[in-house]
């Protein structure tokens, strides 16, 4: 039977054309106004603009390659520029390159991306010019999103280069002198690399934010500094955390097993590590209010999965043949393991080097052991991809970035728009005028929108839950994220219950959870955040029901045949 369609969202790019309709077009006032109210109704049609984010050199491009499963994105140490690079789907690999002084954009050739990255003596003009880079390719993910790689982000607490340039994520003395000559190279600075990357995140409907091992003193304050400048943009709502470089905690150095002993390399678990710890980071306050959750990943590990030349796996298979208890002894010292010849070992130091930095030291001994196991290529493949955590994030991005993608771009949409309003108040105040009456009529919509529309009232709704303002029961809050696409956007999925459900099941849940939430609705004890939210929640229930009742109507006439509890089967 097919699905029926999403009883919530409204068409929202009509938002846009009712604020559209509040705007004289003949306002010479209003036509930047105009400017953002279009702009914001044809990005409801586009895809979602995820930005992946974070300070310099912590995993960003590499968590890239991952999701696309390709190595598009160039990685490295300081050979990169400091430039935004945007991915977006298209039939055919290119790239379009834009610059700072506002020439036209130019089609590149794909093959022309390192010329665009790397840098070189004799291409430092070149570098210096050029503002972003689109990198098209055919990619699943990429018909859904749009990804920016930032170049990187500073904490607002840096006053001066050295500090800025460490909350950038570069510590060590010798490498900040260097960074420092680069950016100049480039002529940029820690500031506008800072400033660039801060840009994107403001354009971008969603954020993924990408911590390089854990949650450090600069990161936390980047987290910070942002949650209050960017409060609108970095919300649990469109925001994750990524730690990605997860795969860093094996060999388990100075770790504790169960027993308190020393963890054991053979059976020590880096991404249950790491998800201890992302769990943990939740718990604080500051991370809580930004962040829907922190996802444990290894980026290497998972662009490695996918993208290893197949003749890498004989190497791989001779390491495998070396005893578990051996090799686990042999690499507790990566970096010996890397440059040392061990006769015990089949596979020269050069070539285990290249492995570790192809899969990581996790996943180099993780690939042995599947290999050992007797797993093929593609079987070892999937195996590793799936404990890199790339899988599970990707999922996430799908399911929660994609199935609110309307209610996010409508959010961003509005507040773009209520900034102009701002604007437009703040510029008549200045000049001792009274605002501009357009300034005020959209005001009005906006307000009535967020009290009579869905998509407005239920992001007001979502605003409270993450933000810790609502009363609710484990159940209700369960309940508020469920009808609002938490988990998909078809009826059964708003009432979180399995595609296929009956469409007796689902009326009859539908109108369980109305009695519910009319009588919450209707309590006067209630604090005011609560009851609104409660009000809204009702009023998505009653949709669903009354697209049910339509469906069982259309299906089996308005004299529908009685029967028992999923009888009849839609999703």
């Amino acid at each position: 039977m097919a699905s029926l369609p999403d009883p919530v969202a409204a068409p929202h790019d009509e938002v846009f054309a009712r604020i559209g309709h509040a705007i004289d077009q003949d306002d010479p006032t209003a036509a930047e106004l105009r400017t953002v109210v279009r702009n914001a109704r044809a990005r409801m049609a586009q895809p979602m603009r995820v930005a992946v984010a974070g300070r310099l050199k912590c995993g960003k491009s590499t968590l890239v390659n991952a999701l696309l499963g390709e190595e598009v994105s160039d990685t490295g140490q300081l050979e990169l520029t400091f430039n935004v690079c945007e991915f977006h789907h298209s039939d055919r690999p290119g790239l379009i390159v834009h610059f700072k002084d506002g020439r036209p954009a130019e089609k590149w050739p794909q093959g022309s991306l390192s010329r665009l990255t790397a840098r070189s003596a004799d291409g430092l003009r070149l570098l210096r010019s050029v503002r972003k880079v689109e990198v098209g390719r055919p990619s699943p993910l990429l018909r859904r999103f749009r990804l920016i790689d930032t170049p990187g982000l500073a904490s607002v607490h840096g006053t001066d280069s050295q500090n800025t340039l460490s909350f950038l994520g570069i510590d060590d003395p010798v490498e900040q002198d260097e960074t420092a000559r680069v950016l100049k190279e480039l002529g940029q600075d820690a500031r506008s690399v800072h400033a660039a990357s801060a840009a994107e995140m403001d354009r971008a409907d969603a954020v993924v934010f990408v911590f390089s091992r854990g949650l450090g003193r600069a990161d936390q304050q980047a987290v910070e500094s942002f949650a209050g400048a960017y409060g609108e943009v970095v919300s649990p709502l469109k925001a994750f955390g990524v730690l990605s470089r997860s795969d860093q905690y094996w060999p388990p150095m100075g770790e504790t097993g169960p027993d308190g002993m020393p963890a054991d390399p053979l059976d020590h678990d880096a991404m249950a590590t790491a998800r201890r710890m992302a769990d943990s980071y939740l718990q604080r306050p500051a991370v809580r209010r930004v962040f829907r959750t922190v996802v444990p990943v290894s980026g290497l590990l998972g662009t490695g999965a996918q993208c290893m030349p197949s003749d890498e796996f004989g190497p791989l298979a001779e390491l495998a043949k070396v005893p578990p208890r051996l090799l686990a002894d042999r690499m507790e010292d990566v970096q010996m393991f890397c440059v040392r010849d061990y006769p015990e070992l089949p596979v020269p130091a050069e070539v285990r080097a290249a492995l570790v930095d192809r899969l990581g030291a996790w996943g180099v001994f993780l690939a042995c052991g599947l290999l050992r196991d007797g797993l093929a290529e593609d079987a070892v493949r999937q195996h590793l991809l799936e404990r890199s955590g790339v899988t599970e994030l990707r999922e996430l991005v799908l399911r929660h970035f994609g199935n609110r993608s309307s209610l996010i771009k409508l959010d961003h949409g509005q507040r773009e728009i209520a900034e102009e309003v701002g604007r437009l108040r703040a510029g008549a105040q200045r000049a001792r005028q009274r605002p501009p009456a357009v300034a005020d009529r959209v005001a009005q919509v906006l307000e009535g929108m967020r009290v009579t529309d869905s998509g407005p009232s239920e992001l007001a709704a979502l605003s409270a839950y993450y933000g810790g303002r609502l009363t609710l029961t484990e159940q209700e809050q369960a309940q508020l994220l469920e009808v609002t696409g938490e988990h998909g956007t078809s009826c059964a999925a708003r009432l979180g219950l399995h595609p296929g459900t009956g469409v007796d099941v689902l009326l009859t849940t539908a109108r369980g959870r109305i009695a519910h939430w009319a009588a919450l609705a209707g309590d006067p004890l209630l604090d005011r955040p609560t009851l609104t939210t409660a009000r809204v929640v009702l009023r998505s229930y009653e949709r669903v029901a009354t697209l049910v009742e339509r469906a069982l109507v259309v299906l089996y006439g308005e004299e529908a045949p009685g029967g028992h509890d999923g009888e009849r089967s839609t999703s």
